[in-house]
């Protein structure tokens, strides 16, 4: 089997179009806080979006400061509900965490009302990779 890589792939909302290699056995959150592994007031939809109005978008607003944490390992990953609005996984509202067997194809994860990602493996030389790095976990005590 080629070597895989796990991506989050943004499908909706201010995440959309948005890709984040993930490394194995590295824990990422992912939220509305900007001391979030993958803070969603750093992707390129929040910040193309006027300032008078990214803030007050509801949708975006269903999005925990600190929502979600993944962690991948080999052909796996676990996902945990960090949130008070809800993640949802594969259509199924999260409690507490899952462990999902990537092998199986697409994982959709969904965080409050809208922001969705597939989280899935990619072969190493999948063009979509080109010029990615894994996402870092945010140190200690990074600016909201």
């Amino acid at each position: 089997m080629a070597d895989t890589v796990p991506v989050l792939i943004g499908t909706a909302g201010i995440v959309q179009g948005e890709s984040f290699v993930l490394a194995p056995g590295v824990a990422v959150v992912i939220g509305r806080s900007r001391s979030c592994d993958i803070s969603l007031r750093r992707t390129a939809g929040y910040l193309k979006a006027p300032s008078d109005s990214r803030d007050i978008d509801h949708d975006f607003n269903t999005v925990s400061r600190r929502h979600a944490r993944v962690e991948v390992g080999p052909g796996r990953a676990r996902i945990e509900d960090l949130s008070t609005n809800g993640t949802f996984v594969n259509g199924d509202h999260l409690s507490g965490s899952i462990e999902i067997d990537l092998a199986n194809g697409v994982c959709a994860l969904r965080l409050g009302t809208r922001e969705s990602f597939d989280l899935v493996l990619l072969p190493a030389d999948d063009p979509r990779l080109q010029g990615l790095q894994a996402v870092s976990p945010a140190p200690p005590g990074s600016a909201d």
